[in-house]
């Protein structure tokens, strides 16, 4: 079955290509516009305002406002829901949460072969399928500002995007909200600046089974911290926009450590990284797969799971996104992705 699926691809791929080809220049030509700020002036802008937080939309995400499974979150409609409504309204209504899109809408001219081809596919099929939730009048930031060393052919630039992100925390208390296994910062020196780091984990895969509890957790926790780190794939998205609304400063830091790991090792392909989360290298460790590390975890506040969640309250969230409907996932299939 394996070789017959390998022959289907091999010669599905012509075809597809070519319909990408013809469909790519009306779809270029709606891409462009909307405006993306650089990595750079992305980064720049979150050190110029302290109180500035970062929602980012990257192919994940956008994928999931349409029906779609991703490896560590399985679709779930209130989820779509809630990324559909911050994509739309979340621009207009929460000016202190800047809303990012994918490098990708400004240009792939210093992407890798692989990258581009990923985005030129994926603008010519999908784009059309989420264009109505973006504003042309707003200028958005740049998904890739934590995605800044994998993806390009130089990598001069990943350096600096990484010193200058570590400037975001430099002599600040960091909290930081993580699936169990992702372990930001763990053997490296990425949050060596910080003046003191906490964390409170969660599930490693569908973690929006618990966001009622995740949201009342920080909320309790961050009032003691300068800085909240979310590493939680979609769920990071939304979490980071609702606690903008609190006044909690958030950076939605995706896969920022990993990138830093990759950067470290001069890695030119997605490796995995030992004892940590690498879903697009394979690698999801188990809920219940321990860490050594006396001090890691010392900086562990609280846990949340199924258990720890199940009496919570839902949080309040601004009217404009929750008056969004929710879709009707049975008319559309969707596949992981």
């Amino acid at each position: 079955m394996s070789a017959l699926h390998a022959i289907y691809r091999k010669f599905r791929f012509p075809f597809k290509f070519i319909h990408a080809a013809i469909r790519y220049p009306a779809a270029q030509s709606r891409v462009k516009r909307y405006s993306v700020m650089s990595i750079e002036e992305t980064i720049d802008r979150l050190l110029r305002d302290p109180t500035l937080s970062l929602a980012r939309y990257g192919d994940g995400e956008l994928e999931m406002t349409r029906y779609k499974n991703i490896g560590f979150q399985s679709f779930n409609p209130e989820l779509s829901a809630r990324l559909k409504g911050v994509l739309q309204h979340g621009a207009a209504a929460s000016p202190n949460c800047l809303i990012c899109l994918p490098d990708a809408f400004r240009t792939t001219r210093n992407m890798r072969s692989g990258s581009a081809l990923f985005w030129f596919f994926h603008k010519s099929f999908y784009f059309k399928n989420y264009e109505s939730l973006l504003n042309k009048q707003y200028r958005y930031g740049n998904t890739s500002v934590t995605r800044p060393y994998h993806d390009y052919k130089g990598k001069e630039l990943s350096g600096r995007i990484f010193d200058k992100f570590k400037l975001l925390y430099r002599n600040r208390r960091v909290l930081i909200v993580e699936g169990s296994g992702t372990r930001l910062g763990l053997g490296n020196d990425l949050l060596d600046g910080a003046s003191e780091v906490k964390r409170i984990t969660t599930l490693n895969r569908n973690a929006f089974s618990v966001y009622d509890a995740l949201f009342h957790a920080v909320l309790t926790h961050a009032v003691n911290f300068d800085l909240v780190l979310i590493s939680l794939g979609p769920t990071a998205t939304v979490l980071a926009h609702d606690l903008s609304q609190h006044g909690i400063r958030c950076i939605d830091s995706g896969h920022v450590d990993i990138e830093y790991e990759w950067m470290l090792a001069s890695a030119t392909h997605k490796i995995k990284v030992e004892g940590k989360n690498v879903n697009e290298a394979g690698v999801l460790l188990g809920e219940q797969s321990c860490v050594a590390d006396v001090t890691y975890q010392q900086q562990i506040l609280q846990h949340v799971d199924d258990a720890s969640a199940s009496s919570v309250p839902a949080p309040e969230v601004s009217a404009e996104v929750a008056i969004v409907p929710l879709p009707h996932p049975g008319r559309t299939q969707h596949h992981a992705a």
